[in-house]
């Protein structure tokens, strides 16, 4: 049976958290403490929606959109560790194309952290291209320092 995808929904925060800062433990050696909790999800959703995949009810891998006038920025990008490198992120990055491309966004944007090259490579394959990087500033969960890597896709 192949996962079901949806937008989630208030009841599915929970599941998410825990999704979310799994698939972010790749993280922890640049940025201390849990990526996301339940307010944060409770803000971000007044902003945008996830879109998701589920199996046996439980999120598996989800995106968050963001209309940002004819942009959609794709935040918290994330699949379950179990499940990574077996074609889920693939098929979560077209689904949210699609959402883009139906929704009538001209281009998808997203960051990430230098370090993370695994995921511009990812990326690049999946058609975005870098469009620049974004200072970070030092904070007190900042374990080394880092950049964000700023990508793009067009939609038309």
């Amino acid at each position: 049976m192949s996962p079901a995808l949806r937008f989630s929904r208030p009841e599915d925060i929970p599941a998410l958290v825990r999704l979310i800062n799994a698939a972010f433990v790749a993280e922890s050696p640049y940025i201390e403490g849990e990526r996301v909790n339940a307010d944060t999800l409770h803000e971000i959703l007044d902003r945008g929606k996830f879109l998701l995949f589920e199996e046996n009810g439980e999120p598996i891998a989800c995106a968050f959109i963001e209309p940002r006038g004819e942009r959609a920025h794709l935040g918290l990008v994330s699949v379950d560790p179990a499940r990574q490198q077996t074609g889920l992120g693939t098929k979560l990055m077209a689904a949210v194309e699609d959402h883009c491309r139906t929704a009538g966004f001209h281009e998808m944007e997203l960051r990430f952290i230098n370090h993370r090259t695994e995921l511009q490579h990812f990326y690049a394959r999946a058609g975005f291209h870098s469009t620049g990087v974004e200072e970070v500033p030092t904070t007190h969960r900042t374990k080394v320092p880092f950049h964000f890597i700023q990508m793009t896709k067009p939609l038309l």
